[in-house]
């Protein structure tokens, strides 16, 4: 009995570490950062009107979609494989946000607090923004992270919840972009779009 007791324990143990670390990847999923912090610790760059893709979330307000880029010094870093060590690197279309801004009272500024994240699209990752470190991990510290429930399609994995989805795209066994987007519709392993594989966009 007293193994009994004990195996259903680790069982019980087990069981609430997974539960506990997929609610934490679920919120991580829902809200990976705070918009509006980080374009404040990054000041105003450059920003303009973004190509609306059908898969993007439309909240229900008029409004039209804005790409934010360049973010100075479009310098960066990728970790090492182990994730032990950061290595500095330079790129101008290294860090790319498009949100939608609702027209009205802040459309015209920068800064925006009725503004939706939809999209962020990262070749390396930006200093002010840990929360989306992953360019150069090996995809075991992935999976210690984030766990193993994702889709794996086209060299990437996708880890969703809803309609919130974070793309990695993996090449020799590290992650070399990631793309997290905002879905107007739950993803399932039958409705990918192409544009979550690639990381292109403009």
């Amino acid at each position: 009995m007293r193994k009994l007791g004990l195996y259903l324990l680790i069982i019980f143990l087990s069981t609430s570490f997974l539960s506990e670390n997929n609610q934490n990847v679920n919120n991580f999923l829902k809200t990976p950062f705070d918009l509006q912090k980080f374009k404040q610790k990054k000041g105003e760059y450059h920003s303009g009107g973004a190509n609306s893709r059908k898969y993007y979330l439309k909240p229900k307000v008029k409004g039209t979609y804005y790409r934010f880029f360049l973010f100075e010094p479009l310098t960066g870093f990728v970790y090492s494989h182990d994730g032990k060590r950061q290595m500095k690197v330079r790129q101008e279309n290294g860090l790319e946000i498009v949100t939608y801004k609702p027209y009205g009272k802040y459309f015209e500024n920068y800064f925006d607090p009725t503004e939706t994240l939809i999209e962020v699209i990262a070749r390396y990752n930006d200093y002010d923004l840990p929360e989306l470190a992953f360019i150069g991990l090996d995809t075991t510290i992935i999976r210690n992270k984030l766990g193993s429930n994702f889709i794996k399609k086209s060299n990437c994995m996708l880890y969703y919840k809803n309609n919130c989805v974070l793309s990695l795209h993996v090449e020799n066994q590290m992650v070399n972009w990631l793309k997290y987007t905002r879905l107007n519709f739950n993803l399932n392993t039958k409705n990918i779009p192409d544009g979550l594989l690639t990381d292109g966009n403009y």
